[in-house]
């Protein structure tokens, strides 16, 4: 669901950015904004939970872990340095030497394309984990007291890096630029997932008890952050600060909008227990291709933009944003599944979808009489 929602925002900034719906297109983005806040979480939680009970040295981790990402990273870095040339305007290919300098670059700086950061989030969530679960093994009894640090680092993060002018002076400049990237950023997030994980039976007890009250102020605290958006902006007037990803007054948006989503998913999760289906079909189809969704829907979009596709949209849709949005969706997710079939069942599959092969699909033999 959340990599769902990173192919829905890239789709609605893609191609709203008319004045008459900027600020809408603005808010969906800033709404949507929680799904890399949520992605950390949500890793940590898994991270925690496949490691109960599991002795292994960081090495051994590192090496499990690190092996299942570095690879597709690398992967879609050359693949969008190389894509970007192709088909994006205004970006032509200046020699050999350029290219590899660039690729060397956005690999390390994740900029290959706009969602690669994720990985390179992830990557420092591997590298840290060790260090992470020490410290959550020696402070397991004093829960609330780690959240409440972790708030604070948090909201001295956003802060920080919303309202402090950029350094002058390299190479501290550019590093500035990227300093949303770094895992401090995610500080509050790391927390949730990881207690969350750590005293999982309690909070799913709390959560149960109280599902209408957490609600309740989880919705409230969205619609401060909502109205801090409509009060910062006017119709076809979006500061770029009012949008961005790391702005405190969005931090209740992030954090209820994320709980409201892990109350969903456990009252899900509490129904497919009792042996009701509820859509479990379709979730473990569309786990198994999230990644592959998630690393080529830029590439579909920059293909589809190549093609003509986004001025048809505006001819088929000229009044209905909602139309065109939903239709580019449907398509980017439709032909995103087309190229994860095909990939799955290549010997390339890891390196592309981040899942092992899948056999071919074998046809029924004919009954012999």
């Amino acid at each position: 669901m959340l990599f769902a929602g990173v192919v829905f925002s890239h789709c609605v900034t893609t191609i709203n950015f008319t004045p008459g719906v900027l600020r809408s297109a603005g808010l969906i983005s800033v709404l949507l904004h929680m799904t890399r806040y949520g992605f950390v979480a949500v890793t940590l939680f898994v991270l925690v939970l496949s490691m109960q009970g599991r002795h292994m040295t960081a090495g051994q981790f590192w090496r499990r872990r690190f092996g299942l990402v570095v690879a597709p990273y690398l992967v879609w870095t050359v693949t969008y340095n190389v894509t970007d040339h192709l088909l994006l305007a205004n970006h032509p290919f200046t020699g050999i030497r350029q290219f590899l300098l660039d690729v060397g670059r956005t690999a390390v700086t994740g900029d290959a394309k706009y969602q690669l950061y994720f990985l390179l989030i992830s990557m420092q969530i591997y590298l840290f984990f060790p260090l992470l679960s020490r410290f959550m093994a020696r402070t397991a009894r004093h829960p609330w007291l780690v959240l409440f640090c972790a708030l604070l680092v948090q909201v001295a993060a956003f802060a920080g890096y919303q309202y402090s002018s950029r350094p002058s002076f390299q190479p501290w400049a550019e590093l500035y630029v990227h300093t949303w990237k770094f895992l401090p950023m995610y500080t509050l997030f790391v927390a949730i997932g990881m207690l969350a994980a750590q005293h999982r039976e309690a909070v799913t007890s709390w959560l149960r008890a109280h599902v209408l009250s957490v609600g309740a102020v989880c919705v409230l605290g969205s619609a401060l952050s909502i109205a801090a958006y409509l009060r910062a902006t006017a119709p076809g007037v979006v500061p770029v600060l009012a949008t961005t990803a790391w702005n405190p007054k969005y931090l209740p948006w992030f954090v209820g909008g994320f709980v409201l989503l892990w109350t969903v998913a456990m009252l899900w999760d509490e129904q497919r227990a009792k042996g009701r289906p509820v859509g479990r079909r379709i979730v473990s189809y569309a786990t198994v291709r999230a990644f592959g969704a998630f690393a080529v829907h830029p590439l579909i979009l920059d293909v589809l933009g190549n093609c003509g596709f986004f001025g048809k949209l505006y001819e088929w849709f000229p009044d209905s944003t909602t139309k065109r949005t939903l239709v580019l969706t449907v398509t980017v997710l439709a032909l995103s599944l087309v190229f994860i079939e095909i990939a799955l069942r290549t010997p390339f599959s890891r390196w592309l979808v981040a899942r092992d092969r899948m056999p071919m699909p074998r046809r029924p033999s004919a009954d012999r009489r």
